[in-house]
């Protein structure tokens, strides 16, 4: 299993909640906002465990980490309770839940993930609750983001941000469950900085694909007529375009470092044996490609057609070879 708590351990949102559990300053609300959704309800139990476990930190050995696994602690009640949308009758129960003491301790413990599905109905349910909430109880509230919440849910709790994380930190935290060292290096510096998306990467057959097309395309692409030839064979790709992109901004770069003699610094060192082999490409078109690569990101911010910015890519990708070449 991915090393879920060794990642979670560095960011400030579980330094912070540390930090009230050892000082006894606990507030009765927390709202952890972090763009992985895949992870988000095992990063709440993290923070479940820090608060129930006798331990200073989770020891995930213990009853109460062990059944907080399960979602079966007493004293520790999971929303939503079915899929990830957050219903009425959840926060209904939540309300309900929370007048009744804890059991098995002196805490009472709710998390309710993915909160930015709950509608506003079910926001101004919970307000009272987050006003005046009973004693010793702690709501962990988990959203991928903040902004479909009312302002006066937001003003009732304390905000903590798990940002995108390393590609070092996430590298360390997959790589007993995903061995293969050139696959996860690539699958992380082509995700978002999530480890959900590192880990759905690395198991989507679609990037290696998309890999072993971008590295035809970069040794065996030489005019402009088979630009078209090439564009066909991207846009049937499975994957987005923004992933494909990132991809070729893999490639290049490895191919980068390896011209200025850092080849150790190549992400996947695979492709690169193949990559390096491409004629027609020195450091100054190299360059050339990862800009022209960055301006792509832009021009698809713009809603500009999939299709038609490959094609533009592929050929200022051309046209810098031809350009430095002649300097």
């Amino acid at each position: 299993m991915a090393d879920i708590l060794s990642l979670i351990k560095q960011t400030g949102a579980y330094k912070t909640l540390y930090g009230d559990k050892k000082r006894n300053t606990l507030s009765h609300a927390y709202l952890f906002v972090t763009p992985d959704g895949d992870y988000l309800k095992e990063y709440l139990k993290i923070f479940a465990k820090l608060i129930c476990c006798e331990s200073d930190e989770p020891c995930f050995n213990c009853r109460a980490c062990r059944l907080i696994d399960a979602e079966n602690f007493a004293d520790v009640l999971v929303y939503p309770k079915k899929d990830n949308a957050v219903l009425s009758e959840d926060v209904n129960s939540l309300i309900e839940e929370s007048y009744l003491k804890p059991i098995e301790g002196d805490k009472k413990i709710f998390i309710l993930s993915h909160a930015e599905t709950m509608n506003t109905q079910a926001q101004n349910k919970l307000l009272k609750t987050l006003e005046e909430p009973p004693k010793n109880v702690h709501i962990l509230i988990g959203a991928t983001s903040e902004f479909p919440l009312l302002p006066t849910v937001k003003s009732r709790v304390k905000k903590l941000e798990i940002s995108a994380f390393s590609k070092e930190l996430l590298f360390e935290a997959l790589k007993e469950e995903c061995p293969d060292k050139d696959k996860l290096l690539s699958a992380i510096a082509c995700g978002d900085g999530t480890l959900g998306k590192a880990k759905a990467l690395f198991g989507d057959e679609n990037l290696s694909t998309a890999i072993d097309l971008a590295v035809d395309m970069i040794v065996n692409m030489q005019s402009s007529a088979q630009i078209l030839e090439y564009s066909v064979k991207i846009s049937a790709l499975k994957i987005d375009i923004a992933e494909f992109l990132s991809v070729l901004e893999l490639l290049y770069r490895d191919l980068l470092v390896s011209m200025q003699g850092e080849e150790d610094l190549a992400l996947n060192k695979k492709a690169l044996l193949q990559t390096k082999t491409a004629v027609g490409y020195n450091t100054g078109s190299v360059v050339n490609a990862l800009e022209k690569i960055n301006e792509s990101y832009k021009r698809k911010k713009f809603n500009q057609s999939g299709t038609m910015l490959i094609e533009w890519l592929l050929f200022q990708v051309l046209e810098g070879k031809y350009k430095w070449q002649k300097l």
